[in-house]
């Protein structure tokens, strides 16, 4: 059963079970590789080889290996597959930090607690524990205050162009006039110049006059609850002689709105804002171009048909690791005694909490599918390239290995991230 929303209402949170794959054979394991195994003589020949620098440096490229064409293609997709999965996964590292030291920032804390560098997720961990522990301690301190914590599971788009090189680069590429009929349970979208017929999605921060189902800055029309700035059209719990809403207002904010908005936003969305199609949309056209879309991507399974089998599985690997995923939609909502201290703490979550769930919900559980496919991968592709030679063996060990650990970091960063979200919900100051 899908999970179309989460709300989070009480302390704690449940985290979500990771744990390394585990991948039982015969013969010796390969250390740090999750218990992947492989006959003795294969080991040796891989060892005897000297390791595989090209896939450390990431110029796969480079590499030569002996015998069938074919199968020299299927190991440097898996190399691919491994290296960028590898390298997202420090930059997602690096990103949840960035976020996380934000939120930290704009709520007055400074210093050593939000530095850290990217390794295995322990930076993150670090930076975001601190924060958590931030956001715990204004809840207790306001204990008859309440946040509800509202997001639905950011969308998340496989690269089109990405996964048709990969598949050129395995020697199965896309048939011609396939591409539309490969995008299964979603549809393609991307840059349009000419006029988009469908619908304009803006990112995060940009300009947006259309539907923004999180924290509008501007101007709202309908179901809103935050601080307003101008005249409240509904409830407000305080106002001042020249009819401006100087608390909370629930209902119609006519300016400078800082909440959850639920109608059309005039401003800036802290997700993606959906606009109507037009002739020039600043952002990505969905539902058809007038011309040919550019950068072209995938809201659902990536599928060609008509593709090698094991290339298709590769190449959806490494499109795990290219995924782009929007912001969350975050909406927060506070009921008792709330006072300068939760709207401020609101106010910054609103800005930080997006970029943080959609690591927690979409990029990080969608690599981490990637990344444990390309480890299980890796024991199927050792037997079928034996006659590639040591130097083949040698890079793939490297990759599993590699991507093993990789696999170790994403969880680390999934806890982070739901340390954040999940100190933010609930009763104040509640165990």
């Amino acid at each position: 059963m899908s999970i179309n929303r989460w709300k989070l209402l009480s302390m704690p949170v449940v985290l979500l079970g990771v744990a390394a794959p585990m991948l039982v054979n015969c013969g010796a394991e390969i250390p740090g590789a999750g218990g992947l195994a492989v006959p003795d003589a294969v080991k040796e020949a891989a060892d005897a080889a000297g390791g595989c620098d090209e896939f450390g440096r990431g110029d796969i490229k480079a590499l030569s290996f002996k015998g069938d064409a074919k199968a020299d293609g299927k190991v440097k997709a898996f190399l691919q597959a491994s290296y960028d999965i590898n390298k997202v996964t420090v930059e997602m590292e690096q990103g949840l930090i960035a976020s996380c030291s934000e939120l930290g920032k704009n709520l007055g804390m400074s210093g050593g607690d939000l530095k850290a560098e990217a390794g295995g997720g322990k930076g993150a961990e670090k930076v975001c524990g601190a924060v958590a522990a931030k956001i715990q301690g204004i809840m207790k301190a306001n204990a008859d205050a309440k946040l509800a914590v509202e997001f639905d599971p950011p969308k998340c788009y496989a690269d089109v162009e990405g996964m048709a090189q990969c598949l050129d680069q395995c020697g199965s590429p896309i048939e011609p006039g396939k591409l539309e009929a490969s995008c299964e349970g979603g549809e393609i979208s991307g840059k349009c110049d000419a006029q988009c017929k469908g619908k304009c999605t803006v990112d995060a921060g940009a300009q947006c006059n259309g539907t923004c189902k999180a924290s509008c800055s501007g101007k709202c029309e309908a179901n809103f609850k935050g601080t307003c700035g101008g005249k409240c059209d509904g409830k407000c719990d305080g106002k001042n002689t020249s009819g401006e809403c100087k608390g909370t207002c629930e209902g119609k904010c006519d300016a400078k709105a800082e909440g959850t908005c639920g109608g059309t936003c005039e401003g800036s969305c802290s997700a993606t804002c959906e606009m109507k199609a037009a002739a020039n949309c600043q952002g990505s056209c969905s539902g058809g171009c007038s011309a040919q879309v550019k950068e072209p991507k995938c809201s659902g399974d990536f599928k060609p048909p008509q593709v090698d089998p094991s290339c298709q599985q590769t190449c959806a690997n490494r499109a795990a690791a290219s995924a782009k995923c929007d912001p969350a939609n975050v909406r927060i909502t506070a009921n008792g005694k709330v006072n300068s201290d939760i709207n401020k703490l609101i106010g910054a979550l609103n800005k930080s909490l997006p970029t943080i769930v959609k690591l927690q919900m979409g990029a990080g559980p969608k690599l981490k599918v990637g990344a444990e496919a390309v480890v299980r991968g890796a024991d199927g592709l050792i037997q079928a390239s034996s006659d590639l030679g040591g130097k083949a063996l040698a890079c793939i060990k490297a990759g599993a290995e590699a991507t093993t650990r990789a696999t170790s970091s994403i969880d680390v960063n999934v806890k982070a991230s739901v340390s954040v979200s999940a100190s933010a919900s609930g009763k104040v100051g509640g165990s």
